[in-house]
């Protein structure tokens, strides 16, 4: 389907665009989502979202995370530099078995595959500073997993992520933000 729209109104939605991130259509659902708050209707998800415009994430009813990009985010407090699911994920591990110095109550908190010692072949890495390697998740699996550490430890968590703009993607364009 095509929708024509005047030179006014492309430059209107450019002025909301975040360059290289948003669409048009992501634009147009941004807007239309904050009509619908104003008018009380419930957005397309179900979700609500922050005055800023992203989603507010339940950690309990997670979205399809598939195709998504970690913006930024903080554990415990500390800023985590060029985050992603997976390096994230491991951070909380190491945590958690610096905290817990049991690699089986580890286990027990993490569904995530891990082995003690050094193991780096089927996607494991190892994770010196906890003496056990881990195999890398996808973005659904890893982000359930550090929400289990987080809460078991209560470890606060802060993310900011978008789905790309991907065939596959749940919200293609939008950002969101996941507080634990």
């Amino acid at each position: 389907m095509e929708i024509q729209i005047t030179e006014t109104t492309f430059a209107r939605l450019q002025n909301h665009a975040q360059p290289l991130i948003d669409t048009p259509d992501s634009l147009i659902n941004r807007a239309l989502d904050a009509l619908d708050r104003i008018g009380d209707a419930p957005n397309s998800s179900g979700q609500p979202e922050s005055a800023t415009g992203e989603r507010t994430v339940d950690p309990l009813a997670l979205p399809d995370l598939k195709h998504t990009k970690v913006l930024n985010a903080a554990i415990d407090g500390a800023v985590i530099a060029r985050p992603n699911w997976n390096r994230l994920l491991d951070r909380l591990i190491v945590l958690a078995m610096k905290r817990l110095n049991d690699f089986q109550q580890l286990q027990r908190i993490c569904p995530v595959n891990m082995v003690e010692g050094r193991k780096e072949v089927e996607g494991y890495g190892f994770l010196a500073e906890a003496g056990i390697s881990v195999q890398g998740q996808a973005a659904n699996t890893a982000c359930r997993s550090l929400i289990a550490i987080a809460r078991s430890l209560r470890v606060p968590v802060e993310i900011t992520f978008l789905w790309r703009t991907k065939e596959g993607a749940a919200h293609p364009g939008d950002r969101a933000r996941l507080v634990i």
